[in-house]
């Protein structure tokens, strides 16, 4: 599927209202976490990297950081983690269609693409769990491990994830890739081609709704980020 025109980009994000929107640079992308990509960069295992990474972050975080998530806040420091990018089992996605896009155009040099997942497929998150617990406890023994992806927000979000609406998918089973629990447990996502020919249209709409760095990381570094798609 791929849209060359902006009514059918508008369109998609019509027909795909209260979706989760993901941002990718190259429509051949599948879904795969920060994780997954850096296990695989320096050959090692992903669930004993993930557990030296959890345990080296948490140590010392508190040497650059005015304030450091409680020690039972799993989602949090992991959220945390991926906000400063450090490799981590979280999925970013976005409850705004136009968020996403711009993060699939952003550095985009050919056509690139925007991922459609319908929260409604994913796992059910069951009342009365604890799983920041579940998280913990997965990440030291491996317990709680199952096939299904989970939808997941920190109760205490920071202002970079606010802003950008995001939310974050997850599975318990690293000794699988997340784009195969996706595609076995027949979760509901959609892939759009963005054509570049698109690109100066997409750049002028954003900017009209004011979706560009400057305003989705608040900041110099996002600022100076912003110049890397505005001309004068």
């Amino acid at each position: 599927m791929t849209a060359s025109t902006m009514h059918e980009l508008e369109s998609f994000a019509q027909t795909h209202k209260g979706w989760l929107f993901r941002g990718h640079r190259c429509p051949t992308w599948k879904l795969e976490t920060s994780l997954e990509r850096a296990s695989r960069r320096c050959n090692v295992d992903q669930i004993e990297y993930e557990k030296a990474v959890w345990g080296e972050f948490r140590r010392h975080a508190h040497s650059y950081l005015p304030r450091v998530p409680a020690d039972t806040c799993t989602v949090e420091w992991l959220a945390l983690m991926q906000h400063y990018g450090a490799p981590t089992r979280l999925l970013d996605f976005t409850q705004s269609f136009w968020i996403g896009l711009f993060f699939a155009f952003e550095e985009a040099e050919n056509d690139c693409a925007i991922v459609a997942l319908n929260p409604s497929s994913l796992a059910e998150n069951l009342q009365g769990t604890d799983y920041n617990l579940v998280l913990r406890q997965n990440i030291d023994c491996g317990a709680h491990t199952d096939d299904f992806l989970r939808q997941t927000v920190p109760f205490y979000t920071n202002e970079r994830l606010a802003i950008q609406k995001g939310v974050f998918a997850y599975s318990l089973n690293l000794r699988r890739s997340f784009h195969e629990l996706a595609i076995q447990n027949q979760k509901e996502f959609v892939s759009l081609s963005v054509s570049r020919s698109l690109f100066a249209e997409i750049r002028r709409k954003l900017n009209d709704f004011n979706c560009n760095t400057r305003v989705l990381f608040p900041g110099i570094d996002g600022y100076a980020r912003y110049f890397k798609n505005h001309s004068f």
